[in-house]
């Protein structure tokens, strides 16, 4: 979990299609980044403009990042955006929607990093424990302190177990 303060915004713009957009914050510190992990982990697949959030965002050399999404409200929105998933799967489906993982189960993991790419989000660390390999989502990088991941890099990580593998909540450099 993040220890960033939860802070109000409104959604400027946001493309389903190219995974991204951009919330105005309330505390007059300008825009930051929405991306579309932040928006799916909320339930949502896309939210329309004026949308009203309430959100957690980190800072990086990027800039503003929303690294989480708390709350929606729809309520005065420019367009209705679908209502949360429930359910589904299979073609023309929503995806279930994923439950958070319980941070107290976690266990410290050490390992190297295998493949990490920005663009996509996402990556995975090859563990020393011999166990699967670990996901690592974007949105736990700022919240930790980490810029960058490069392959090859020693890290240590907070790991749960989930329906799809191991992930991690937070990574640190070694």
């Amino acid at each position: 979990m993040s220890n960033e303060p939860a802070v109000d915004a409104i959604v400027k713009w946001f493309k389903p299609d190219k995974g991204f957009g951009f919330v105005e914050l309330a505390n007059g510190t300008g825009d930051a980044f929405l991306h579309i992990g932040a928006v799916q982990a909320a339930g949502y697949d896309s939210l329309p403009p004026g949308a009203k959030l309430q959100v957690q965002v980190t800072s990086s050399v990027k800039g503003q990042q929303v690294a989480r999404v708390l709350e929606v409200d729809l309520a005065g929105a420019a367009e209705r955006a679908p209502p949360p998933r429930t359910g589904g799967g299979g073609f023309d489906s929503p995806r279930p929607r994923r439950q958070a993982p319980d941070p107290s189960t976690a266990v410290p993991v050490s390992g190297k990093v295998k493949w990490f790419d920005e663009t996509k989000g996402f990556g995975f660390v090859q563990s020393n424990d011999g166990g699967k390999d670990v996901f690592v989502h974007i949105s736990i990088l700022g919240p930790s302190g980490v810029n960058r991941l490069a392959e090859g890099q020693p890290v240590t990580m907070q790991v749960v177990d989930t329906a799809k593998g191991r992930e991690a909540l937070s990574i640190t450099l070694d």
